[in-house]
């Protein structure tokens, strides 16, 4: 302040001098309550907070403090200019759900483009029904909402612009509804996550403009069976599908040939481990057009419960590359430069021989030496098939040094190691490079990166 004096005194310029655009720009890097505090600062900030085009409001669980936030977000709404609101962020609980429509439907009537709405779980957050305008807004072209209670929807949807539609914790009310939701033409991007599906018998997933689907389960205690929900997803223009779940309900994609990359997981199913795994088998079908396919350890775990499968294993014509996922130990990267036509069984072959390794890796006691390890037979695939091995969050454990010495051995089909740590400090990252270089083949073919 004392050096901005001095410039001031001597005639050079202070931050006051700055257009008010650009000071509204500066200002809409802040949270909403401290641009408003701004207005302390002179008699040229007392009004510049008015025209913020991005407003967030985010509730304390602090009950006292909720009569304050909510006068405080209706000061702001009353306050402010009748310019448009690009951004508009809510997070608080539903304790007078008139109040919080009335300040979505403000953000819409300023023609809001991105809007984010996440009501606490309790309350009346069960029956909040969102203003029809939010629905009808012919500005949006972002929404996320989180309810942790039923998404009441109107029967018609008119969402012209909309392309990033996020959903969280939801129960879909009815199927008319929910499926003009998750199929407007505009829509790009659709993440459906931890969402119920129990109102819904059949829904069908076929926006013409999708590119990228994400659907994570909520987790269940109970087996639906016949009652589950049959969602079918028609990808026409689809590049990028993620699936994170139990099975709880029934998914089915349709081959889609524009797929790019697809990672799924499975978890919570381990008490019906047979049906799942004929679920799983079907979900892979879908992915036979992938280019790049991302899967975890339960996958493969899964679909030993029925090992009839890995006879019957599908054709992926354009699949260059599959990575094994398993934050619990490192990440396996697994290509060649191109997967031969009917050669889907020999990859995941690699990633099952790799789930082995990794848990080999874990069980054993800690003074065995990385002579210890054999893998006998070696796998025809390592010897063939299994050209390139990433591995990520490296640290230099003993178990990791042990199991990338066994891949260099047996893995002679090898042509690039990559090892990627996140090690910080030269003595750490020293020390790393000089265990990999005493690993014989490693000054060959391994690479290694520090992030």
């Amino acid at each position: 302040m004392r050096a901005e004096q001095d410039m001031d005194d001597s005639g050079g310029k202070s931050i006051n001098d700055l257009p008010d655009a650009l000071l509204q720009h500066i200002l809409s890097f802040l949270e909403t309550k401290d641009a408003v505090r701004t207005s302390i600062l002179s008699r040229k900030w007392e009004h510049l907070w008015k025209s913020l085009s991005n407003l967030e409001f985010h509730q304390c669980y602090c009950k006292a403090m909720r009569k304050i936030f909510m006068n405080s977000v209706e000061r702001v709404l009353l306050l402010r200019d009748s310019s448009n609101i690009e951004k508009f962020t809510l997070s608080c609980g539903i304790d007078d759900a008139t109040r919080t429509r009335t300040w979505v439907s403000a953000a819409v009537n300023r023609n809001v483009k991105e809007l984010c709405v996440n009501f606490y779980e309790g309350g009346e957050s069960e029956s909040f029904v969102s203003p029809l305008c939010l629905f009808t807004c012919a500005t949006l072209t972002k929404l996320k909402i989180t309810s942790h209670g039923v998404l009441r929807l109107p029967s018609s949807i008119s969402l012209p612009c909309l392309k990033i539609l996020s959903l969280q914790h939801v129960v879909f009310p009815d199927e008319d509804s929910t499926q003009q939701i998750l199929n407007l033409r505009t829509l790009e991007e659709l993440k459906i996550s931890y969402c119920d599906w129990k109102n819904l018998k059949a829904i069908t997933i076929s926006a013409p403009k999708l590119r990228s689907l994400d659907i994570c389960e909520m987790h269940r205690n109970d087996l639906r069976g016949s009652d589950a929900c049959h969602v079918m997803i028609f990808g026409t223009a689809l590049t990028f599908f993620s699936f994170s779940g139990g099975f709880w309900d029934d998914y089915c994609l349709f081959k889609s040939s524009s797929l790019v990359e697809a990672y799924f997981h499975v978890y919570g199913c381990y008490e019906r481990s047979r049906e799942i795994a004929h679920r799983a088998y079907k979900h892979i079908v879908g992915l036979s057009t992938v280019k790049h396919l991302t899967l975890t350890p339960d996958v493969l775990k899964v679909l030993d419960c029925a090992p009839e499968l890995f006879a019957h294993t599908p054709t992926v014509m354009n699949l260059t590359s599959i990575r094994l996922s398993d934050e619990s130990f490192f990440e396996f990267l697994i290509f060649t430069t191109v997967i031969p036509s009917g050669t889907f069984s020999t990859a995941l072959l690699i990633l099952k021989l790799l789930v082995s390794l990794i848990e080999l890796s874990e069980e054993l006691p800690t003074n065995c030496a990385k002579d210890d390890w054999i893998l006998e037979p070696v796998p025809p695939c390592f010897q063939s098939c299994l050209k390139c091995i990433e591995i990520r969050d490296f640290v230099g454990l003993i178990d990791e040094l042990d199991a990338v010495a066994l891949l260099l051995k047996n893995a002679i089909a090898l042509d690039d190691m990559v090892i990627t740590c996140s090690t910080t400090g030269s003595e750490g990252q020293r020390k790393i490079r000089e265990q990999l270089f005493e690993l014989p083949g490693w000054s060959e073919i391994g690479r290694l990166n520090f992030v």
